[in-house]
């Protein structure tokens, strides 16, 4: 990459996109894009409108600090700090989940249940909040309603407040660090709407998972234990104490983990018939179900 010319936007992308390829980085261009424009500070298409506008050394050796964090499968969001969801910029750290597209569909799918109007505002619960993604895009939606998130990581909920407060919702949550339900007492918390994107992966399929993912992602936030399924289990089996009648619940879940949630649920007594809804790419991904009349 040494050269005495100074380097221009256009040939940095270039010049990038291929070195890229050629460590099998996927979305090489974009992705040579992305950091080039934080290093700059500029959008991406100024990138092209100021092509021939040379870098100065400084410059330079911070977008070469950034290749090198890449190459080694450092993910882009946490070189550049940030990760869009639901069209909001969110900061993101090793300590959280980097959000994905697939997770606004749990938000899609709870939407028209905070549509619905008339009554008192909705309580509205996220289990393990992570970057706060889910329950920011909620209350960004929708205001009136009351919104409560937690985590057992300090540091996951301490960078969902600092989105919160980015996006001036964070007056409309109520945060509190906890293993899952550990600080709630049945009966004295009830809640009409509970969301989560918990960990479903199975413990011995981390190992293949991209470097991306099993080197710099934090571990907690993956690891569903052997099945994959303890932490949906144990979400299901509780959220019915805390769930007023006739209250939803939506999970994300594993592509391939519908038959197993479904007999979850359907072994607590406590739900009507769960609905299953696709993600983009037509995968099985949300699970959303309703309590009951009444505790069995």
């Amino acid at each position: 990459m040494d050269r005495r010319a100074p380097w221009t936007p256009l040939e940095l992308v270039r010049w990038t996109a291929g070195y890229f390829n050629g460590h099998q980085i996927e979305s090489a261009r974009s992705e040579a894009e992305i950091l080039l424009a934080h290093t700059l500070g500029v959008r991406r298409i100024d990138l092209y409108l100021n092509h021939d506008q040379p870098l100065c050394d400084d410059e330079l050796a911070r977008f070469k600090s950034y290749i090198k964090r890449r190459v080694d499968r450092e993910p882009v969001a946490y070189i550049t700090g940030e990760r869009e969801f639901w069209s909001l910029e969110l900061a993101v750290n090793p300590s959280v989940l980097i959000p994905r597209p697939e997770t606004e569909c749990l938000v899609e799918a709870v939407l028209p249940f905070l549509d619905a109007s008339g009554g008192p505002p909705k309580r509205v619960l996220e289990w393990g909040t992570g970057s706060g993604a889910i329950v920011i895009a909620l209350a960004h939606e929708h205001p009136g309603h009351r919104y409560t998130a937690m985590d057992r990581s300090v540091d996951a909920l301490q960078t969902a407040r600092q989105n919160a407060r980015t996006h001036r919702v964070d007056d409309r949550i109520v945060w509190f660090c906890s293993d899952w339900d550990a600080a709630l007492a049945p009966g004295q918390e009830t809640f009409d709407l509970m969301v989560s994107n918990p960990p479903y992966i199975r413990s011995g399929d981390l190992d293949g998972l991209q470097a991306e993912i099993r080197c710099h992602e934090p571990c907690m936030a993956l690891d569903g234990s052997g099945d994959g399924l303890a932490c949906l289990r144990h979400i299901i089996e509780v959220s019915h104490r805390y769930l007023l009648p006739g209250g939803i619940l939506a999970l994300e879940m594993g592509y391939d983990q519908r038959s197993d949630v479904q007999a979850i649920a359907a072994a607590t007594g406590q739900y009507g018939l769960p609905r299953v809804l696709k993600d983009y790419s037509g995968h099985d991904r949300v699970v959303v179900m309703e309590k009951l009349a009444a505790d069995g």
